[in-house]
């Protein structure tokens, strides 16, 4: 297998698990609509904070499963050569990198909608926004560490390098 059939793998591998999670997460959804006689304003908007990161993570499964062969290549586009014959360890160490970091942003974006869904709710209590303080903390310090571990893998990889050399 070359670089880019392994990350074709991982991301497809990536996919399913996306949306194992999303089909394990829609138990809630399902609980919420058998438990509820009527559905008044706040409980639609309640209903759409529990659905939409099951959807987003459906999405992002589906996204990614579609997409693999083009991200996979976008990912060494950079270090492109003629020896594709084989994956070395510092292409797997990017390929394992960038998913992680692909995994760490798709399990964010769930949060986001619920964040957002209970900053409009808690909106109407007087200081319930500032209640979710720590959870958009959270939030940002995922999207962060996805984005650096997704867009920055060859700076990660080069980072273990080192550190490794000076170790030996």
């Amino acid at each position: 297998m070359n670089r880019t059939e392994v990350t074709i793998l991982s991301f497809k591998v990536l996919s399913v698990y996306a949306f194992i999670r999303a089909i394990d997460n829609s138990s809630y959804i399902l609980y919420y609509i058998v438990s509820k006689d009527q559905f008044d304003p706040a409980s639609k908007l309640k209903l759409l904070s529990i659905s939409a990161p099951v959807l987003l993570l459906a999405l992002c499964g589906g996204i990614l499963w579609y997409t693999a062969s083009l991200l996979a290549t976008s990912i060494f586009r950079s270090t492109a050569s003629a020896d594709e014959s084989s994956a070395s360890l510092a292409d797997v160490q990017i390929v394992a990198f960038s998913v992680v970091g692909l995994f760490v942003l798709a399990t964010a974006f769930p949060d986001l909608v619920n964040v957002l869904a209970v900053i409009l709710t808690a909106s109407w209590i007087e200081g319930g926004a500032r209640a979710m303080i720590h959870n958009v903390v959270v939030l940002v310090l995922k999207v962060a560490l996805g984005l650096w571990l997704l867009l920055g893998s060859h700076g990660i990889v080069n980072f273990i390098r080192l550190r490794s050399n000076k170790s030996s």
